[in-house]
């Protein structure tokens, strides 16, 4: 399905480093893992060339306006208040818990 709209190439939120890999897979609608293996695979035949060709295209391709890295992700979910599930179940985050003391018969 194509869309009128033309569809740029940048870096993705679904990121293991820098959201390079991610973002040519969201361009070419592919699965994210599967590039990231096809290219640790040419990586290893070429000796190490797509360390270079990746470092390129990191310094070349630009981020979304919205992205976020995985540290921001994470206190980002960290700080919002529990959210029913869709089996109407909460989620609870930060919980602290302590020891009871020990009772001594």
């Amino acid at each position: 399905m194509k869309s009128n709209t033309k569809q740029k190439l940048t870096k993705s939120n679904n990121r293991v480093f820098a959201g390079v890999l991610g973002g040519i897979a969201e361009y070419l609608n592919w699965n994210a893992n599967v590039l990231r293996v096809l290219y640790v695979i040419l990586t290893l035949i070429t000796h190490g060339f797509g360390l270079l060709v990746y470092l390129l295209l990191m310094t070349i391709i630009p981020s979304k306006p919205e992205n976020t890295g995985f540290f921001e992700q994470m206190r980002q979910s960290a700080s919002q208040p529990a959210q029913p599930t869709k089996h109407g179940r909460k989620e609870i985050h930060n919980v602290h818990e302590e020891d009871e003391p020990r009772h001594q018969d």
